[in-house]
């Protein structure tokens, strides 16, 4: 699956969600959401990649330093693990993931709510 079907999946499932939570105060909960979603996402991506060259190219063209890049590369720590290191949240940041086209949980929030 591309990576642009997993954010159109995501975005059609948090839309109802968030259509049906509406009337919930749950902003915080919200937010912290958003974070975990946006931690997963990058997880997937960085797995898309599967090797470490790949991974390598992804965050050099994302912006970040060749050296950041490659010990992101080469870490030996898991996916989601990796996902965490610092290289990988400069590459792939909040810009970044609405430029993908993800709606957040919270802003969907809060355009209903106005």
């Amino acid at each position: 699956m591309s990576f642009g079907q997993v954010i159109d999946e995501v975005n059609r499932f948090a839309r109802g969600w968030v259509a049906y939570f509406r009337h919930a105060e749950c902003k915080k909960h919200l937010s912290e959401l958003d974070t975990w979603l946006r931690h997963k996402l990058r997880c997937v991506r960085i797995k898309q990649c599967k090797r470490r060259y790949a991974i390598a190219k992804l965050l050099i063209g994302l912006g970040v330093p060749a050296k950041r890049a490659w010990l992101a590369a080469r870490s030996g720590k898991g996916w989601w693990r990796r996902s965490q290191t610092p290289p990988v949240q400069e590459g792939l940041t909040l810009q970044w993931f609405r430029d993908q086209g993800l709606l957040g949980f919270l802003d969907q929030y809060v355009v209903l709510q106005t």
